[in-house]
């Protein structure tokens, strides 16, 4: 089974408008609103590519019973932490262009230490029954910034793969438990790394230095450029299928969720790096909050080129 874990999940709005008018009337031509979250994400694409999953969550209020009946319509098994505070909303303003969404993002929480308590009997629990365990997303007001690596070291010895999906410095302490695998994007690689990449052979360079931490698998996702990945030494590049992407929300997700799906059916790397970059590609191409369907990752697949790649000298 392949768990995930979202710490801090949200109600995703999107609005569609013609033209974001700051300080005006703003007319709205459709409202899209569903379960958001990354390890929500991550369990919603693995359901629909057919694998067994789980998603462990905080919820609370009638935001997070919304979740809840998200996820059971679309027959999602899932695990709760009940909270005191709401589950946060989050919203974006997509224009009837190409200029990237304006959102809106509450912060979440604060997540009593009680609350937390619970939540961390759950994950030790999960990890037994997990050959993968995903962690990913913001983490609420109320958890310190270690959380990820302390949640990642209990499923790590409770047997279960660990990947993390994270940024700031809630990630910087995630790698430190040495998680499986980890998937930032190409400016979150850059901020944890200090570095601008210039190239591709720069990326490549970058994931070599972050599997240099202890990591076995490292993927920087590049949007429509595709992704990077190093594993056991050897830099692979996938350059995506060109589909006219309609929203990227969850499109890392998806690659994390394809990946996974694929290395637990026991496909080699590369060709779990092609479901993993099929599974982006198809979520992208979904509107709105919406997550890709197995029909279009089939056909995706297809178009996906995988090769090896030289990484830059070392500076």
């Amino acid at each position: 089974m392949i768990s995930t874990v979202t710490l801090n999940p949200a109600i995703d709005k999107t609005i569609h408008i013609s033209k974001l008018l700051p300080n005006d009337t703003n007319r709205v031509i459709e409202l899209e609103i569903d379960a958001g979250g990354k390890g929500i994400n991550c369990s919603r694409m693995l359901q629909r590519l057919g694998t067994e999953t789980k998603a462990l969550t905080f919820l609370g209020g009638d935001t997070g019973d919304f979740i809840k009946l998200v996820l059971d319509k679309a027959g999602i098994e899932m695990d709760y932490v009940p909270t005191e505070r709401p589950t946060r909303t989050c919203i974006a303003v997509e224009e009837a262009t190409d200029v990237p969404p304006t959102t809106f993002n509450e912060r979440g929480g604060p997540i009593e230490h009680r609350e937390l308590v619970e939540m961390i009997d759950k994950v030790k629990s999960l990890a037994r029954q997990s050959e993968y365990m995903v962690f990913g997303g913001s983490i609420p007001t109320g958890v310190n910034q270690d959380v990820y690596k302390v949640l990642i070291e209990i499923a790590q010895a409770g047997g279960a793969k660990t990947v993390l999906d994270a940024d700031g410095e809630a990630f910087m302490e995630g790698i430190k438990a040495k998680p499986f695998m980890i998937k930032p994007n190409r400016d979150e690689a850059e901020r944890i790394l200090g570095v601008e990449f210039e190239s591709i052979a720069d990326v490549a360079r970058g994931a070599l230095s972050l599997a240099e931490r202890g990591i076995e698998l490292v993927v920087i996702s590049l949007g429509s450029q595709g992704a990077v990945a190093c594993y056991e030494n050897t830099i692979y590049r996938a350059v995506s299928p060109q589909v006219k992407a309609v929203s990227t929300i969850g499109s890392g997700d998806s690659l994390i969720a394809g990946l996974l799906y694929g290395l637990e059916n026991s496909k080699d790397i590369q060709d779990a790096f092609k479901i993993g970059c099929a599974a982006g590609a198809a979520t992208a191409m979904s509107s709105g909050t919406d997550i890709g369907s197995k029909e279009d990752v089939d056909t995706l697949v297809k178009d996906v080129k995988v090769s090896i790649a030289e990484p830059a000298p070392k500076a």
